[in-house]
């Protein structure tokens, strides 16, 4: 980590941008290899399959370098700063969030003292990961909230004081809840929003829209599985994009996304739009990883082995990341007539990891290669004659099973 900080990019003046997220790993074929379980695959191909196969999840946090402009599409950067695989049984998001805090909590990164944002999808958007990282100070989570959920609004003092009085026998704890909610009936809501503005982007197929943008303040939700949510409200924010000539959404359904963090009020609205935009291209790390950088590719019945691998990927991914500044724009003659590549060169942005990766041989041999070379080795014995190998030991593939409800006895 100490050779990585001098390499980080900040796209935005006022914090540091993170993106989190969980791809699995296939193993459907190693029964060597221990703690293997079922994690989720799309299948697209028959229907009614389970969308489960057998293997790994990757939790993986990224830094986002992507500068938020109209109009280009800049390369999708987004070198890992931690990678490691979630054990079985522990709570994915309780696990990400104490990855979280060990990168927030390292002095010797610019988290600790800077204000930093992370992006999360909606499977983050639970009480283990929120509660578990609320007490970073410098820390704000923008996490997708589903459109099925349910809301409260914050009592205010004076409201809270005024049940208080109402309460005849003065029994039990202040109330912390107000009026409820619905996402789904935001229609019929009668509850403005206290923030709402509207600015103008251009889609990637050229077409242009506007963004509409409400945030209401001091929202909560309901405490879940021991983990208490009564004092940590949010900012909840509703995100539609207009057609530019009629006014009417261009999709059925909106994006609701909730702010949490001590420092939360230091984002407008258009920061948050941008911040969670970018939340996408840790996608764009995950497929570039699979397929050029052989992510899952590699097979070994050790565990640890795995794990290791993850570290050679992960700095493959800055070295590329560290030789862009080497690298030109450069393409295949079919790929000559592709937009994005036409906007980089006009307006010279920066090249993209597979421009990188392609050019890292002459950059690599641009350098002195006394430390390259091959070098004389003694070779080891081998196996003597005779030698045999102990078998490895086979393990089952774990699965999580409801616990059932013990019937009372009539």
């Amino acid at each position: 980590m100490p050779i990585k900080v001098e390499y980080f990019e900040k796209p935005f003046d006022k914090f540091w941008l993170l993106n989190t997220d969980i791809s699995s790993i296939f193993r459907p074929h190693s029964p060597i290899l221990p703690q293997r379980r079922h994690v989720y695959k799309p299948n697209t191909k028959v229907k009614g399959n389970s969308p489960v196969d057998i293997g790994y999840e990757l939790s993986c946090i990224g830094l986002s370098c992507r500068r938020p402009q109209y109009g280009i599409s800049e390369p999708a950067w987004n070198p890992p700063l931690s990678m490691r695989l979630v054990p079985y049984g522990e709570n994915k998001n309780s696990f990400t969030a104490g990855q979280v805090n060990d990168l927030i909590s390292n002095k010797d990164l610019p988290f600790h003292k800077s204000l930093t944002v992370n992006a999360l999808d909606s499977s983050y958007c639970s009480p283990e990961y929120v509660v578990d990282t609320y007490g970073q100070s410098n820390l704000v989570n923008i996490i997708r909230m589903p459109s099925n959920r349910n809301v409260w609004k914050q009592l205010s003092s004076e409201q809270v004081a005024e049940k208080r009085a109402d309460n005849e026998d003065n029994r039990g704890a202040n109330s912390v809840y107000g009026t409820l909610y619905k996402l789904k009936e935001v229609d019929s809501w009668e509850m403005q929003a206290d923030v709402e503005t509207e600015f103008g982007i251009k889609l990637r197929n050229g077409k242009r829209c506007i963004v509409s943008i409400e945030i209401w303040e001091d929202m909560m939700v309901r405490t879940q599985r021991g983990k208490s949510m009564k004092d940590k409200p949010f900012r909840l924010v509703r995100i539609r994009l207009l057609d530019e000539v009629t006014g009417k959404p261009l999709f059925k359904k909106c994006m609701w996304l909730c702010v949490w963090g001590v420092r939360r009020m230091e984002l407008n609205a258009e920061e948050i739009f941008w911040a969670y935009r970018n939340r996408y291209d840790i996608e764009h790390f995950f497929r570039f990883g699979k397929q050029k950088l052989l992510l899952d590719k590699f097979q070994t019945p050790d565990e640890d082995h795995f794990q290791n691998w993850m570290e050679v990927v992960n700095m493959a991914y800055w070295l590329l990341f560290v030789g862009k500044g080497e690298a030109k724009h450069t393409c295949r003659k079919w790929q000559q007539y592709d937009e994005n590549y036409k906007n980089r060169v006009n307006y010279e942005m920066e090249v993209t990891p597979s421009q990188v990766q392609l050019q890292l041989a002459g950059i690599i041999l641009g350098f002195e290669q006394d430390d390259f070379l091959p070098k004389l080795q003694i070779k080891g014995k081998g196996r003597q004659l005779g030698q045999t190998q102990p078998k490895r030991k086979k393990y089952p593939v774990w699965r999580k099973r409801k616990k059932r409800k013990k019937q009372k006895k009539k």
